[in-house]
């Protein structure tokens, strides 16, 4: 496989990363944490659509660029670098992407444009407490013309912010996924505060109505398309962690010479390297394989897992070269811990994940 990016994508990088850096100072960080929309700067928000980002994976008769989850992945990767406030993840990844991918023509016109222009945010609701999100408890049945949800979800993100939510739950028929509008009757949003400071949200349905989206499959393409994303995500967190720490142990200094220098200090500095290439080159396969719509289930599973597995090791390590520089509030790392360990419980962990592949892999016919 050819992991290099096209010359498309490296523009998007490119823009993507100086947008994001140039407004992701360590001040403007801070301000958002302390605002009263922490996660989420509208500031930025504003920059991200005016250089067309918001639109990266929408049709072009929607106001988007009509590119698709690989480029979405790109933008990930360069918002985890920059641990920046936006809900990216949940209005891109989770709510664009379906919809372009599985939404009727009606759905289409009514919300891609204004998530293309950031007028509009629409994330997923796909997590229940010591749930699957494969086998949802939340319930729909059909009245009439429409659907009928109750239940409740947990860790909902961007929820606090959202125009329309993504809900999956369970039929008569197997499994959906539906688009219910915050401000409806029957519908309970409430503030779930997270160690990233970004806040997410608890929903609690009661008889609260919606729309179905795509067919029985839908479910499991979201949230493949989920967890790859999340990949993507932690592979910038990864990536950046390592710079810090070559900055750091570069300047710091123990007998008359940077840190750097000392063995111990660059084996384990190498060992978080290793670790954020296969964390980047696991995820490319994978989000290239979903964007493709060919199977991959198992390279999901494996990226979610060295992401997840790894992904905490490098921020360990980091934060053990940056000794008490690693924990102060004042100093970037801290983010990049926080994020760490946040997203590798999203959409299941790395002991998740290997249970799945090893599900997977026993479920393979035995060739002979």
């Amino acid at each position: 496989m050819d992991f290099a990016l096209t010359d498309n994508q490296e523009t998007i990088r490119g823009l993507a990363a100086q947008v994001l850096s140039d407004h992701c100072t360590p001040d403007a960080l801070r301000a958002c944490e302390d605002s009263d929309s922490a996660g989420f700067d509208r500031k930025l928000w504003s920059k991200l659509a005016d250089a067309g980002l918001l639109g990266i994976c929408i049709p072009e008769e929607h106001g988007g660029l009509g590119l698709g989850l690989v480029e979405v992945a790109v933008l990930l990767e360069e918002a985890g670098r920059t641990v920046a406030p936006v809900p990216l993840l949940g209005a891109l990844a989770l709510g664009a992407l379906t919809i372009a991918r599985h939404g009727s023509a009606a759905q289409q016109a009514a919300l891609l444009p204004g998530i293309a222009d950031g007028s509009t945010l629409v994330t997923a609701a796909l997590v229940e407490a010591l749930g699957e999100e494969l086998t949802p408890a939340t319930t729909a049945r059909r009245e009439g013309d429409g659907w009928v949800l109750d239940g409740t979800k947990v860790c909902v993100p961007a929820g606090l912010y959202a125009d329309q939510l993504l809900v999956s739950a369970t039929t008569d028929a197997g499994t959906g996924v539906f688009l219910v509008d915050p401000s409806a009757a029957g519908v309970t949003l409430e503030r779930q505060d997270t160690i990233s400071y970004a806040p997410e949200a608890m929903l609690v349905l009661n008889g609260a109505v919606g729309q179905q989206v795509g067919d029985g499959a839908t479910l499991a393409d979201v949230v493949q398309v989920g967890t790859a994303a999340v990949c993507a995500v932690l592979a910038g967190v990864a990536a950046q962690a390592v710079r810090l720490t070559a900055d750091y142990t570069m300047t710091r200094e123990q007998f008359g010479h940077p840190i750097a220098h000392f063995q111990a200090v660059g084996q384990r500095a190498a060992d978080a390297f290793i670790d954020t290439t296969t964390i980047r080159l696991t995820m490319l396969q994978a989000v290239w394989r979903v964007a493709q719509r060919l199977e991959a289930d198992k390279e999901v599973a494996v990226a979610k897992y060295f992401a997840s597995d790894a992904g905490q090791r490098v921020v360990r390590g980091a934060a053990h070269l940056h000794g008490g520089m690693g924990v102060s509030r004042e100093y970037p790392l801290h983010r990049y811990y926080l994020w760490a360990k946040q997203y590798e419980l999203t959409l299941g962990s790395g002991t998740r994940q290997l249970a799945k592949l090893g599900r997977l892999l026993a479920d393979e016919p035995v060739g002979v």
